[in-house]
């Protein structure tokens, strides 16, 4: 048997990258040549969105690194430095004078990028191979496989007889359990301290488990990453990344500390991963998955989540739901602050602004790309996502500005219609089932089929309204858009003298909010 090829992620390719050119097919790149070509593509994923979540913020912190980005001294250095580069078109290969440039940032970190590295494989902790009594398997490293005592649904897969898995594959699923790992039970792991041996089987949750990230979108990947970089903040004391690290962490000790971007981008992961390789290096036949931390760290807020604030005052990121168009989230991306202060925008779209020094050209064209993984806080998953937006954030509200733009209000003032006749028109139905039929508890089949019919023609009506500088407001679309869904879900019922009379009674709650002086006839 030939030794094992070192899986390099710098170089192998295991990312899927767009040409801008029209029709060209997708390329497998490395971490390396996605950042040296980014100029190039016009994007970059994983077939598995919250892999590419974490991905992204994987990206983000490389291209800080080699740009030098990260150790800006304040605000206006940092926004100074950004601007140089966006001037410049591409990122830097070559060492220069804020940072290190992709070929000597590789160079200075041999083996590091190595997924099956002996001592410091990718991401991962080889200890595990000693202080674990037993592997979870391939079949659990892989997400959609079924493992243990689980049915199968999506592939016949069992653990007496698991198939190996690509490497390349490997890697999105290890990307997957470092950002949207389970809680609860894991497998067993031994960990020998100061004060003795320390033997638990439990963990928490991914940092990114149940959420919806959102992402600044530009015309060339290069944008796009530059885009992506966080204000690394006043950082006091330099953070390094996992493949960084010249030790491996303590599992008994705090997780990875620090106030920069390696803290807020990839270190506040729950999991801890070991990847065991087929003899080639080709595949991966086994692994090891369990808890990472046994001690809680500081709480970092995701720059690329909308923060909500409850009612006892915690603020916690907007739960990813796979029912809810990304469209209904406009109002919270371009605002920076709900009117209450309860709502949140990423933080990352801070730095896409006019203030932030980005180009009208090029806020004129910047897209927003959503990724959601509808998960419960445990082990259940129920779908993940991907979505994206037309051009958007040049309407993004900037506190330096005097006022919220005319399109921002737009946009906002669409979104508010669009909810406020959803509203109306689920309790309607809702309203007429029961009145038609006598039944005083559930909701009916109507409402369901009425509001499956709803949002698809309001997010066009949305979207029509938002890119339409000529549209001052929704006036009464989605009050339209409502009549029409409820006449065509409750119609084919209406034959019956007492269904009619109760569809119409229940149809008069729709006219709420209509902006005519005089208002119009109840069956119009």
């Amino acid at each position: 048997m030939p030794p094992r090829v070192p899986f390099d992620l710098s170089v192998h390719p295991w990312l899927l990258a767009q040409p801008r050119a029209a029709g060209t097919d997708v390329r497998r790149l490395g971490l390396r040549d996605v950042l040296a070509r980014a100029h190039e593509l016009s994007d970059v994923e994983l077939p598995l969105p919250p892999a590419t979540a974490g991905l992204w913020r994987v990206l983000a912190l490389l291209t800080a690194r080699v740009t030098g980005l990260d150790t800006a001294e304040d605000p206006d250095e940092w926004l100074l430095r950004r601007a140089g580069y966006l001037e410049a078109g591409r990122l830097p290969e070559h060492e220069h004078r804020h940072g290190p440039g992709i070929d000597a940032y590789f160079a200075g970190l041999p083996g590091r990028f190595d997924l099956f590295g002996t001592e410091r494989p990718w991401m991962q902790d080889p200890r595990l191979r000693e202080e674990c009594p037993k592997s979870a398997g391939v079949n659990k490293l892989v997400w959609g496989r079924p493992s243990g005592n689980n049915q199968v649904w999506l592939g016949h897969h069992i653990d007496a007889d698991p198939a190996p898995v690509p490497a390349a594959e490997a890697a999105w699923a290890l990307l997957m359990w470092l950002y949207y790992g389970s809680s609860g039970r894991c497998a067993s792991r031994s960990v020998t301290g100061k004060s003795g041996t320390v033997t638990e089987a439990n963990t928490t949750a991914g940092p990114l488990r149940r959420s919806v990230s959102f992402h600044p979108l530009g015309p060339t990947l290069f944008h796009s990453l530059l885009l992506n970089i966080p204000y690394p903040g006043d950082a006091e004391h330099a953070d390094l990344a996992p493949w960084e690290e010249d030790r491996l962490p303590d599992p008994l000790g705090l997780p990875p500390s620090g106030d920069g971007l390696a803290a807020r981008l990839v270190n506040r992961y729950r999991h801890a991963v070991l990847l065991s390789p087929s003899p080639d290096g080709r595949e991966v036949e086994d692994a090891w998955i369990t808890w990472a931390w046994r001690r809680t760290g500081p709480e970092i807020e995701d720059p690329y989540l909308i923060h909500d604030t409850s009612k006892t005052g915690s603020r916690y990121a907007r739960p990813a739901d796979a029912d809810r168009a990304i469209w209904r989230d406009i109002d919270a991306l371009l605002l920076k602050s709900s009117s209450k202060g309860t709502t949140h925008r990423p933080l990352i779209f801070d730095t896409c602004t006019a203030a932030s020094g980005v180009p009208h050209e090029l806020r004129a064209a910047l897209r927003v790309r959503a990724y959601g993984f509808d998960q419960d806080g445990q082990t259940r998953d129920r779908q993940w996502f991907t979505a994206g937006t037309p051009p958007i954030l040049d309407r993004l509200a900037d506190e330096a500005a005097d006022g919220t733009p005319e399109a921002t209000l737009r946009v906002t003032t669409a979104h508010d219609a669009a909810e406020r006749s959803a509203r109306a028109l689920a309790a309607v139905l809702v309203a007429a089932w029961r009145d038609s039929t006598g039944v005083r508890e559930g909701n009916g089949p109507w409402r369901r089929a009425g509001m499956a019919r709803f949002w698809p023609l309001a997010e066009q009506e949305f979207w029509s309204i938002a890119l339409d500088g000529d549209r001052t407001g929704p006036g009464n679309a989605f009050i339209r858009i409502a009549l029409r869904v409820f006449d065509e879900v409750t119609g084919p019922y209406t034959r019956r003298p007492r269904v009619a009379e109760a569809v119409e009674r229940a149809r008069r709650g729709l006219y709420a909010g209509w902006v005519t002086e005089n208002a119009p006839e109840e069956s119009a």
